[in-house]
């Protein structure tokens, strides 16, 4: 009677596997899943995401229209007596402006793949979680009705462990590992990253063409010169040699405080977009592969150990069976000795 139950329970638990893994490949469960608490999770994620692409845009589009200015400059070059090439002025400014630059880009890059990541496993966690439950009904069909077969149990137990890993990557390990960077980076790097948009939002003007031109021409222009002569670096550095000098100090000045804001920006998207994901991500991976383990109860080590005794096993028992002949051999062979005698 009790073996009739166990049997019926068995089959009762298969189909309801069979009728989980329609449902996952359907996506009628992602509605319960969504409901528990990952879809607030996932819309949390997307929001910091859009807010930090957003931030890094704008900080990028400042950044870019400061290095215009200071490339027109940078490649100027006129003569007073002596070939000074504007370039050597305002180098140190744009080496560090050019750095942020780059900074800006390659943070808005990985935040806006980061998104696109989210999106893609959106679309494929269904179908890993349909086949885990495939790979799981498999494994307790293996155990319960193919009980002979062990190494066929061994084979599907340990594709199961890998598919319910990889799900729980998808559905909580990378889920949780954005959101625990999201809220490190609220509390940590978003205020510095910030403070570094601020900054060089504050000195953008500062840093135009005209204004630029003007720190080193400040003679006014005449109005019958025409529109082109705001360009006309050369006659406006004949007339302003000297002042073309104090500037200089300006420019020194001014990139030391870029210089901070830069390794600013640095340090931020590097730790957002780098450090804190990653080490979630790694943390969460150990502690959800550790529970699983434990859960299914045989590890993979002890079935790779089973199969190296299970090959040591018989090659002690060939070696046997080669040291058992031998004797056989050597029988036989004097038999025949005297035989030929």
């Amino acid at each position: 009677m009790r073996t009739t139950r166990t049997k019926l329970s068995r089959v009762a638990l298969i189909l309801l596997l069979a009728a989980g893994i329609v449902a996952a490949a359907s996506g009628l469960l992602e509605v319960p899943i969504q409901k528990v608490g990952l879809g607030q999770v996932s819309a949390a994620n997307d929001d910091y995401l859009r807010r930090s692409l957003d931030k890094a845009v704008t900080g990028f589009l400042v950044l870019s229209g400061i290095k215009t200015g200071l490339a027109v400059i940078e490649g100027s070059e006129v003569g007073i007596g002596f070939n000074l090439e504007l370039g050597d002025i305002v180098q140190s400014v744009y080496d560090y402006v050019d750095i942020a630059w780059k900074t800006a880009l390659a943070g808005g890059t990985v935040i806006l793949l980061t998104r696109l990541a989210l999106k893609a496993v959106g679309l494929v966690d269904h179908w890993c979680l349909a086949f885990a439950l495939l790979a799981v009904s498999m494994m307790l069909m293996a155990r319960w009705f193919l009980s002979e077969r062990s190494r066929l149990y061994r084979i599907l137990r340990e594709t199961t462990f890998f598919t319910v890993v990889f799900t729980c990557v998808f559905y909580l390990v990378f889920p949780f590992a954005i959101a625990g960077a999201a809220f490190l980076s609220e509390k940590i790097t978003d205020p510095l990253i910030a403070e570094s948009h601020r900054s060089f939002e504050n000195i953008k003007d500062e840093f135009t063409i005209e204004q630029i031109s003007r720190r080193l021409f400040p003679e006014e222009v005449k109005k019958d010169e025409g529109w082109f002569s705001g360009f006309d670096v050369k006659k406006k550095l004949e007339k302003t040699g000297e002042h073309v000098k104090k500037q200089t100090e300006y420019f020194k000045e001014k990139s030391k405080s870029i210089a901070v804001w830069t390794l600013q920006l640095i340090a931020g998207y590097l730790f957002d977009s780098i450090v804190f994901p990653v080490t979630f991500f790694i943390l969460l991976f150990v502690v959800t592969k550790a529970a699983l383990l434990y859960m299914f109860e045989e590890r993979k080590q002890q079935s790779l150990k089973q199969d190296v005794a299970a090959l040591v096993e018989g090659l002690e028992t060939s070696l046997r069976q080669k040291e058992g002949r031998r004797p056989l051999r050597l029988k036989m062979l004097r038999r025949f000795r005297r035989l030929r005698r």
